[in-house]
């Protein structure tokens, strides 16, 4: 029930949120590591720290070998255990992870919840990307996109490309700090720099789910 009434947080805002009370960026970024199953290898990504455990990442990130379901999440310097929780049906590329909140920082379990922001993006509105253990400004695209990695409009694409450990981001609303969406797709070449992401009123249903489930 207490993590149902956190999930339940996430999708009620205020009409203007106040930007003082949401977690900074910086603080929600999280680093992951799946083994691939050959004794060898690691995917890796990144991840948005939801609170109470929970942590949002990319499908494709921790999709490797499936029989063994824990993955690595790097946060706050250290490397913490965690399992998949749930795996978004028919391609939505999301994931939820779990760690045991025990294993958190006292001042990371004191946290606020991260809040999904209730309206989509606008033509080229200003980002906070947290991934692969950075964080970088950007801002969504102002005109229909089409080619053969990317087909959208500014609602999910950034104009900017990330490199491979993006994956898996979280974008956040550069005034109220909400979440805007995660990081699916880095595009990056000589002549196209840019990101797709999956926008917020996709993730919450999804988040609903899996916490009912």
């Amino acid at each position: 029930m207490k993590l149902l009434g956190l999930i339940l947080c996430l999708f009620v805002l205020p009409a203007a949120a106040e930007p003082g009370g949401a977690p900074l960026a910086a603080a929600l970024g999280v680093q992951i590591q799946k083994p691939v199953g050959d004794n060898l290898h690691f995917a890796h990504g990144s991840g948005v720290f939801l609170g109470g455990g929970l942590i949002l990442t990319a499908a494709h990130v921790v999709k490797y070998n499936p029989q063994d379901p824990t993955v690595t999440v790097i946060m706050d310097g250290w490397k913490n255990a965690a399992r998949i929780a749930a795996i978004a049906p028919n391609g939505l590329d999301l994931a939820l992870l779990k760690v045991d909140p025990g294993e958190i920082s006292a001042q990371r379990r004191a946290m606020s919840p991260v809040q999904l922001c209730p309206a989509p993006t606008v033509a080229r509105q200003p980002v906070i990307v947290a991934a692969d253990g950075a964080v970088t400004l950007s801002v969504t695209a102002d005109a229909p996109l089409n080619s053969p990695a990317m087909t959208g409009d500014w609602t999910d694409i950034l104009l900017t490309g990330y490199e491979q450990g993006a994956s898996g981001g979280g974008i956040f609303d550069s005034d109220k700090g909400c979440l805007i969406g995660i990081i699916i797709i880095e595009g990056r070449s000589e002549a196209v720099k840019l990101t797709k992401f999956i926008p917020a009123a996709k993730i919450a249903p999804f988040l609903a789910a899996a916490i009912t489930n």
